[in-house]
């Protein structure tokens, strides 16, 4: 054992202590972890958005998944750059910022899975870079004991029928 003066053993204790009641002093809520990423240098022969003669046009977009270990962040926010090829393609996507890296992992992976009539310049196809700004809503929002829910709309989706429900 390392000789310590009785007050620094003191100090230790408590902060020991007081770090170990810390950890199980947990409000629930996740912290989140945010991306600001540098735009990469655009690759020779990709064209940006504003030189091309007929912009892409998405002909089938898939939504990013909710990340469920941010099941307590009720919103989040990720910007993702990446290359529409001549073919329709998306290419080198990547995150530019997100509120925290897994809403941007999850944009990333969303938008590999899209398709686009892709920019043409002078009639022709031609690759293209966008950058693509994706908001995530949680799912099933948490709410704290005291919080008080928001009112229910009084619009009723498509094909149901708007009123009262009634007990049997």
């Amino acid at each position: 054992m390392i000789p310590m003066p009785s007050e620094w053993r003191r100090s230790s204790v408590a902060l020991f202590a007081a770090a170990a009641v810390a950890g199980c002093t947990s409000n629930g809520f996740v912290t989140e972890h945010p991306v600001e990423n540098q735009i990469p240098p655009l690759k020779a022969g990709v064209y940006t958005i504003d030189a091309v003669d007929v912009r892409p046009f998405a002909t089938h977009q898939v939504e990013p998944n909710y990340p469920f270990d941010l099941e307590s962040v009720l919103t989040g926010n990720a910007v993702v750059v990446f290359t529409v090829r001549a073919d329709g393609k998306v290419a080198d996507a990547s995150i530019v910022s997100a509120d925290d890296s897994l809403f941007g992992d999850a944009a990333v992976s969303a938008i590999r899975k899209w398709l686009f009539r892709p920019a043409q310049v002078k009639g022709a196809p031609v690759d293209c870079r966008m950058t693509l700004p994706f908001v995530f809503v949680a799912p099933y929002p948490n709410y704290l004991p005291g919080d008080s829910m928001p009112e229910p709309s009084d619009k009723a989706p498509p094909g149901s029928s708007q009123g009262t429900i009634e007990s049997r």
